[in-house]
Order: structure tokens, then sequence, then C-alpha cells
């Protein structure tokens, strides 16, 4: 059966109509309303038709193994296919069908555990119908033939025209609405610049390539539909065009002239040829190595070695084909003249868009006053592990309080690459803490090079603005919202920037913009939504930077958190505050409002408040589960030296009982190196930690952050041992301490955290705590997340 085209034809449009069939039902009967799924318009869904014969492969080729074996195949073969499928039509078309993000246990949204489940047990379904199912079917397609064959060629035909239509449609949106073509020819040209100008890249004019066409018309051919492709696919752009560029750098007429087996020999000489005009990194070379594979045998390493590869097919049989289709109707000659006379020609280029041998830079947003302007904002951070890192509300509330004139985008640099698309940008906001400082001064530095206006905000610049000004164009000076933004975007509409943009005054909490939360795109946050109730906290602890960005403590009326809360894409609730209860009357109000809503709430509050039983109380009824507390230090002395004496140590143990009785889990912040800390902190805090019911701890070395009175006073006293803003993480030493040796901080710190995040150490503390067993899945991966970037050997491994 399954070596009939006809058969086969036959079966999959069955599947594909009941399968649309089923997803009619499904989606329509969930949003209520009648829903066509898919990407055509018709009544079928072709994974659904490739999802059915799969079954029937396997029922076939596996019917003497077990239905669970079966059953097997059909989970692995349905999520691959699932997968493969959702991959590639958001890679190609950049939509996605579905979108499994909010389910457990999904892999980039694009599959997941549960519908993988549901697919299988369907797929079960008909496998044990297919006995029936079958022969019925062959039964009815034998009665209405040939009239079956004639229908299902009309369903093919048009299942394929609308497929090429739909892909024409979506292609033609796609470049409208991301790219003009201007956009992208200079783009493509600050690619080619540097090497098109270098004399041995020049040369290939002078040597004929096919019917007429230059070599180096040939090269830049290939290279301009490999940056599209290599674009679309967010490919290597710079080495896709670079390879390319150089691809076919030798200097011979190779039909009268050259080596024998030119086809297999010239890609090494090229090679050798390019490596003399510029340095190749390894990608580069395999684009030119094996650009004519398969004569080169070995396949590409690199999917741009691919699309290269595939370009100058394309191209070479366009360079045959078109010239013997023009000779045809009279118009041999028309050939030279459009290949003369079309971007990306060499005389093109040279006229259009290089001056003085180099690119001309294309800004878009020079002298538009009164216009929209192309924002990117940056989070300048370096990657994170996947699925370790909650959505931050910084970035976005920039972006909420941008007018729709303007176009924002958001790129944070936890869980994507920062990447500045140079040609499509006026403006780059970039936001970071101190010890990504170098990180964000090389990133504005490269949007300088290309004349575009750079803004720094966040803590390091309100600390220190005269230092970031020396990589930056311009500073805002505490918090954005407010007049301070405002004033950027106008003076940005006019080309230029002033110094330092600050507020006369902080803004007022209740007239802020909702967030543009829509604007972090990634899959990989946690699922926690941020929310904020207050800004800022009253206690002025010394090492602590946030009250030079937040001078006053602030609340949002607590109708307000809830709208935003209502508004959530999960239960799980993160407040973004610094001291959430700092104002108990304000926060047993939030609470008492957040009752109703029913989801899991976690932020940050001070230990002590945890006396306050009425508070602690309506946060357990509100839905709290967790929250964090900087406790600092366990010893009083140490305490005092960072003027946080509110904090009572002998009360510790007591304040996180009455959470723990509540089911709320603490995690606690500690700081080892402040000046009352001795050789013995480390084995008195790990007792403490073992014996106060605590789930985890936060364990920093104690950084001197630029700005602060701790980092004059260690300033002053000539203790600051590093000066490299790299090193203050809080994992590295950075401040000489006093009651101990640097050496034996360091190793104290090291022994400290290896123990106490050790697997049996977590699970002592695990038993110790008599907790329930379900909670253990969360208890191991909350210490397991604070252990990565603190153990040694993890931060070898991960950077």
């Amino acid at each position: 059966m399954l070596d009939n085209p006809t058969i086969i034809f036959f079966f999959f449009f069955l599947f594909s109509i009941s399968g649309w069939i089923i997803e009619v039902a499904y989606r329509s009967a969930k949003n209520r309303h009648l829903v066509n799924p898919g990407f055509l318009k018709g009544p079928y869904l072709p994974i659904y038709g490739f999802g059915g014969l799969l079954i029937l492969t396997g029922h076939t080729l596996l019917m003497s193994y077990s239905l669970p074996i079966r059953a097997i195949f059909y989970f692995v073969m349905l999520t691959g296919l699932e997968f493969v499928t959702g991959v590639t039509v958001e890679k190609i078309f950049r939509v996605r069908l579905w979108d499994y993000s909010d389910q457990r246990f999904n892999l980039k949204g694009h599959v997941c555990f549960r519908f993988a489940m549901y697919w299988t047990i369907l797929a079960i379904g008909l496998d044990l119908s297919l006995d029936f199912i079958v022969p019925r079917a062959m039964v009815l397609h034998e009665w209405f033939y040939p009239v079956s064959g004639i229908v299902l060629g009309v369903i093919a035909l048009l299942m394929t025209i609308e497929f090429f239509v739909s892909l024409i449609e979506r292609l033609k949106r796609h470049r409208h609405n991301a790219h003009n073509d201007e956009i992208l020819k200079h783009e493509f040209v600050s690619f080619v610049a540097p090497l098109i100008t270098h004399p041995d890249v020049i040369r290939l004019k002078d040597y004929n390539h096919h019917f007429g066409k230059t070599r180096l018309h040939h090269v830049l051919d290939v290279s301009w539909m490999a940056f599209r492709i290599a674009k679309r696919l967010s490919l290597d752009k710079e080495a896709t065009v670079r390879g390319a560029l150089l691809h076919d750098l030798f200097y011979y007429d190779w039909l009268r002239e050259g080596p024998n087996w030119h086809g297999i020999r010239h890609p090494r000489i090229a090679l050798q040829n390019a490596q003399k005009v510029t340095s190749l990194s390894d990608k580069e070379q395999d684009i030119i190595k094996k650009h004519m594979w398969p004569l080169t045998v070995i396949p590409p390493r690199y999917a741009e070695s691919w699309v290269v590869a595939f370009c100058d097919i394309c191209c070479t049989w366009r360079d045959y084909l078109v010239p013997i289709a023009l000779s045809l109707i009279g118009k041999p000659k028309l050939w030279i003249s459009m290949a003369n006379s079309r971007f990306p020609s060499y005389a093109v280029l040279k006229e259009c868009y290089m001056k003085n041998n180099k690119a001309i830079v294309y800004l878009p947003g020079t002298n538009r006053a009164g216009n929209s302007l192309n924002i990117l904002l940056i989070d300048a951070q370096p990657r994170s592990l996947p699925y370790t890192t909650f959505r931050t509300l910084t970035l976005p509330r920039v972006a909420g309080a941008t007018p729709d004139k303007h176009r924002v985008q958001i790129i944070d640099g936890r869980v994507e690459n920062i990447e500045i698309p140079v040609h499509e940008v006026d403006l780059v906001g970039i936001t970071f803490s101190c010890n990504n400082a170098p990180l964000a001064y090389d990133i504005a530095r490269k949007a300088n090079d290309h004349g575009i206006m750079t803004i720094a905000g966040g803590t390091h610049t309100t600390a220190v603005p005269d230092e970031v000004l020396e990589n930056f164009d311009s500073v805002i000076i505490g918090e954005a919202e407010g007049g301070a933004w405002e004033n950027v975007l106008r003076d940005a509409e006019k080309g230029s920037l002033e110094k330092r943009y600050t507020n006369a005054t902080p803004p007022d909490l209740s007239s802020l913009s909702p967030p543009r939360l829509d604007l972090l795109r990634s899959k990989q946050y946690l699922p926690a939504y941020p929310v904020e109730a207050t800004r800022g906290c009253p206690n002025r602890c010394s090492f602590c930077f946030n009250r030079y960005i937040h001078p006053t403590y602030r609340k949002r009326p607590v109708s307000h958190v809830v709208d935003d809360i209502e508004l959530s894409d999960c239960n799980n609730i993160f407040f973004m505050d610094d001291n959430l209860t700092a104002d108990k009357k304000h926060a047993k109000e939030l609470f008492a409002a957040l009752h109703p809503l029913k989801k899991r709430l976690y932020f940050q509050m001070e230990l002590n408040a945890a006396e306050d039983e009425e508070l602690v109380y309506l946060a357990s009824l509100a839905g709290c589960k967790g929250i964090f507390a900087g406790l600092e230090s366990i010893n009083t002395a140490s305490l005092d030296s960072v003027s946080k004496s509110f904090n009572r140590t002998e009360r510790y143990k007591e304040q996180i009982a009455v959470l723990d009785q509540h089911g709320i889990f603490v995690v606690g912040g500690l700081i080892f190196g402040l000046d009352g800390d001795n050789r013995e902190v480390f084995s008195q805090t790990m007792e403490f930690l073992n014996n106060s019911g605590i789930c985890s701890a936060v364990v920093n070395l104690v950084i001197p952050y630029p700005g602060t009175d701790f980092h004059a006073q260690m300033q002053n006293e000539g203790r600051l041992l590093n000066l490299d803003y790299k090193s203050y993480t809080g994992y590295r030493l950075v401040v000489s301490p006093k009651g101990m040796s640097s050496e034996e901080l360091e190793e104290g710190y090291e022994k400290f955290v290896d123990e106490f995040y050790s697997a049996k150490s977590v699970m002592n503390r695990f038993q110790n705590q008599h907790r329930p067993l379900r909670q253990l899945p969360m208890y191991a991966t909350v210490n397991l997340a604070y252990r990565l970037p603190r153990q040694r050997k993890s931060r070898v491994l991960w950077g």
C-alpha cells in the first residue's frame, strides 16, 4: 500500500482534512468563535497529513511489535515533526502557528510534554482504528475512481497554489514591515566595503566569468543573495558576505587556462589568495573551501557555508539561462547592461554607496525633528543559563513612557545576543550595573562608530556619570520616567543630545505608563510576571546603591498594582521592589486586595517585618510563597559597620519560623568580608543556616559599589584591592578585610560555598526542617540556582 503514490496522496489528504476538522473544533470551542487554524486558508492542515502518514508507517512497519513500543515510536516521531515544523515556519516566515510557552516542560514553545502526550494518545487511537479505517477507505476510493483521482489532483493543485501564494504574500509582508531595501543595501555595503576596495579583489573585474559577466560581478551577486538569506535565518551575516565575496578569488580565465580539475582545485587557490588579503575566521575559510561541494567531498561545516554554496549554484545557473533567454528574444546585449546598472554591481556600489573608498553611513535619524525615532534599549548583561532569570521592568517602563510614534526594541543580554542593527537604529539606550560597565562601554563605542546616538542610565551611570560620559554621548541620572526621558526624545528628534538629563523631582508613581513587557520576546525567562508596588527604601545602608537612583521611598496606588497583576500572563508574581513591606499599612492593604486574585507572590522585605503577624498572615492569604531578606550577617558588629543595625540577629530564627509557619519560605542575603567578620564567621554562619529553617541563601563577598559611602570609606582607607569592574560580582575579593587576611577570606568563602550548596548539605537541611516531599524539587532548584555562579568550578565553566 505504501509503495503506491496515489494511495499515499489519498491518505495524506484524508488525514490533513481530518486534522483540520479537529483543530477547528478545539480552537473554536476554546475561543468561543469560529477559528480557521493553520498557515493555509483551505480545509486542510498538512502537518496532520504528515503525522497521519507517520502513524500509518509505524502501524505497517511495527505491526509485530507491542502497542507500547509503537506508542514510544509515535511519541518521538510526532514530537519531532511538531518541533521541526514549528522551528522551520518561525525561522522562515517569522510567525508562530502555535505556542506552548505557558506550558510546563516545553522546548522553546514549539513542543511540550502535555500536548506530546495528547498527540500520542490520538496516535494510539488511530493506530487501533487503522485496520478498520484503511480497508473501507480503499473501497470508497475504488468505488469513486477515477473521480476520486481527479478530486485528489484538484485538492493537491489547490493546496500547492495556496501554499506558494501564502509564501509570496508573507515574504512580501515581512520585507515591507521589517526592512526596506535601502537599509538592507547599506548594511550589505558596510560588510563589503573593506574588501571591495582592496586591489587584489578589484582585480577580479578584469576576468570574464559567465557569459560576459566579470568575476567581480559574480562574487558580488553571490554575496548579496547569501546576505539576504543569512539575515532571514539569523546567521552570521558578516562572515557570510566576506566568505562569499572571496570564494572565487583566483586570477585566470578558467575556460581557457589555469590548472586541471579547476572545479576541485580553485577553492583552495582562492583561500590562499584570500588569506593574503585579510585574516579569516574558521567559518569564512570553510565557506571558501567548501563552496563547490559535493566536488570538495567533505561537506560544509557551517550553515553559512551551505548558504553560500547554494547561492553560488543559483547565480551560476542564472548567469547562463538569462542570457540564453534574452538571445532568443533578440536582446543579447541587454544582459550586460542590466548587470552593470543594478545593485550590487561594482559600478553602482562605487557611485551610489561608497565615498573615498568607504561605505556611506546611512543615518535614518539625522535631522528628523518631530518625526519618529528607531530606538533600541539594551540591558547590558552577559548571557545567563536558560530559565534562570526573571523579566525586569526597567526597560519596559522606559518603552512604555515612549510615545507611540517612535519604534522601540529591547535586547536583554541575559537571554539573547546583543547585536545592534546599525542601519535601523537612531538612538541606543543602555542600562547596566557596575560589573557590566566594560560590556556597556564596548557596545556604546560600536554604536558611536556608526554615528548612532547613545545614552546611558541605571545605577552605575547615576553613581559615576562623568566616567560614563567618556564612552556615551549622554546620561540619565536617576529615574528615566518623567521629564528626563521626554527631553531625551525631544533632543534626539533634532539629532543631538545634551550631556546630562535628570528629573527635578522623582516621578509620580501614580501616573506611570504600563510597561511594554511585550517587547521582552525571549522564551527563556522564568515563568513569573514582574510588578512593582513601591520604589526606593527608607533605610540608608552604606553599601547599597539603590538609594542613589531611588532617593525617596514612594508607593503606587494599590488599585494600580492590582490592575497590573490582573493583566499577568502567569500565576507567579515577582515584585521588583527593594523593600515591599517598609510601609506596613500600605503592604497590608495591598495583600488584602490581592487575596481574591489567587496568585503566587514572591518579594523582598526586611526580616523584622515578620514580627507583625497580621502582615505575615495577610501576605500568606494573598498567596505569598517566598521572600528574600537581606540578613547580610549574623554578626552585630558587622551590621553596625554598614549602618544596618536595625537587623536584630538574635531574632532571626524566630522571624524565619513565623514565616515558615505560614508556608512562606525564606532566602537570605549574606555578605562576607565586613569589618566585624573574623575567621570564625564562616563556621558560625554555617551553624546558623543549618538550624534556622532557612530555605537557601545568596552568599557573596562584599562589593564596594562606586558612589556609595562604603566605597568612599574603602578608598580613603586604601583597602580597594581591585579596580576592575568585572570583578565586582560578589564572587571575587575586591576589599581588603580587617578581621582576617585576604587569603583567609577567599579560602573561607570558597569552602563555605562548596559545603553550603552541596547536595548532602541541601538534603540534610531539607530533612531537618521536616518539609513535605512535594517541596523538594523547588527546594533543590533554588539552591542549585544560587550555587552555579558561586562555585569556583562553575564560574570557570560558565565564565
